[in-house]
């Protein structure tokens, strides 16, 4: 494996045309309290991407883990924190006014609910043609002439015009709102769960209505998705998103055959049935506890809290994953309890060794630690931490960190070119002088 620079991700190949260039993107959340220090809630974390003229971009990952806020910031409809997404050689994420008009004229959004993103007071001419009166196209008559062709190219009828949202079924109003976003006649749409919420005999209605349209239209898509068998069908290529970071990108079909990053590995091992685009020789991977919070995010690599393939501290290369597993969940119940430590009454109790309420931590090691063998050295480092995280959680953090700290906790690692069709990852263990984290299936 070789690393390359975080840069843009393209697909097999120099000669593909990118329409956008996502360069280091961040879009952060503040709280706007004077009295509050919380740090940022990191949605979009440092994203380089590129999306290619003319293809279907998938984009996965766990609920929470950024996903839409990057088709909303690409739209418009957030504000980016830092980084640049240039189309044409135009940063987009620097216009105002009458040119960020322009832009979002060339961009269109199908949201996940058409339920609640069509306004039900609305008739669906006037929900087709709102964005043409936005941007005061053309003349009245035209625009009505418009939607009346919209609504016939999305399989809807020229009396529809005049009813209202509540009066479709479910597959009608997202063909609505797909009428909608295509009013203005975007180049580049994304599709944010275009059919999550519909029926499974009307989903497939709906994406073959979009790829149709794509073929005809020349369209653009990032498709915003669960499903990762809807990904499989629709995407040309596929990005893995995990808290706020892109951790794999490359061809749908070799990401679906022979996943890279641990992460990926174990996204498409929880996949049940005969019918998972998962390999068939990938086993079920179960992942430990959640997520991070997205305003704490680890410092090293972004998966490294619960990433089963984690590069192990050279000192206690010897111990179990089992081990490891225990020692990694003792280091988050502190790391909960630093973060949570604030407060007079809290500090009080923690001064009269009373604790800081909930479960002692004592009991939680002895059943953390019940069934899994510790070398002497670790035993001794786990027995002293203990010893002090009822009191002062910080200390007892501090030292596990000392001792159990990882590379994947220290440095964030650089994307990796996997092979030759321009798929990357980005995974320590993609350096020459770790293993391969594919190598084994975890």
């Amino acid at each position: 494996m070789t690393a390359t620079t975080p840069q843009t991700q393209t697909a097999s190949g120099d000669d593909q045309d990118p329409l956008l260039e996502i360069d280091g993107l961040k879009t952060y959340y503040t709280d706007d309290s004077l009295v509050n220090s919380d740090p940022p809630v990191k949605a979009v974390d440092d994203i380089s991407l590129d999306v290619i003229r003319g293809e279907t971009l998938g984009l996965v990952g766990e609920s929470g883990c950024g996903k839409t806020t990057l088709g909303r910031t690409l739209v418009g409809l957030e504000s980016a924190t830092s980084g640049s997404v240039t189309v044409d050689g135009t940063d987009v994420t620097e216009l105002s006014g009458s040119e960020l008009r322009e832009w979002q004229r060339r961009v269109g959004m199908v949201f996940q609910d058409p339920q609640e993103s069509l306004n039900d007071r609305q008739t669906v001419g006037e929900i087709v043609g709102e964005p043409l009166e936005a941007h005061e196209w053309k003349t009245p008559a035209e625009r009505e002439e418009r939607v009346n062709t919209l609504l016939d190219r999305v399989g809807l009828r020229e009396e529809h015009f005049y009813r209202y949202p509540h009066q479709f079924s479910g597959g009608q109003r997202q063909r609505v709102g797909i009428a909608r976003a295509l009013a203005l006649e975007p180049e580049f749409v994304i599709l944010d769960e275009p059919v999550s919420a519909l029926d499974v005999s009307v989903q497939a209605r709906v994406i073959n209505l979009l790829e149709e349209l794509q073929a005809e239209l020349g369209l653009t898509y990032l498709f915003i998705a669960h499903d990762l068998s809807l990904v499989r069908h629709i995407a040309d290529r596929v990005a893995v998103m995990y808290l706020g970071n892109v951790l794999e990108v490359g061809p749908t079909e070799r990401v679906f055959e022979e996943p890279a990053n641990p992460y990926t590995q174990s996204l498409l091992s929880a996949i049940p049935g005969s019918s998972s685009p998962a390999p068939d020789d990938l086993d079920r991977i179960t992942l430990r506890g959640t997520p991070p919070n997205p305003r704490h995010p680890p410092s090293g690599c972004p998966f490294s809290t619960r990433c089963p393939a984690k590069i192990p501290p050279a000192a206690y290369a010897d111990l179990s994953g089992d081990a490891f597993e225990a020692i990694e969940t003792f280091r988050d119940v502190l790391r909960d309890r630093v973060r949570g430590e604030g407060g007079l009454s809290k500090r009080l109790k923690r001064q009269l060794g009373l604790g800081a309420g909930g479960r002692s931590v004592e009991v939680i090691v002895t059943q953390l630690f019940a069934d899994v063998e510790l070398s002497p050295a670790a035993s001794d480092v786990i027995d002293r931490a203990t010893a002090t995280a009822d009191t002062d959680p910080t200390e007892a953090l501090a030292l596990l960190n000392e001792e159990f700290s990882s590379v994947c906790d220290r440095e964030s690692p650089v994307e990796h070119d996997v092979d030759e069709t321009g798929r990357t990852s980005r995974c320590l263990r993609h350096r020459s002088d770790y293993d391969d984290p594919g190598s084994d299936r975890l």
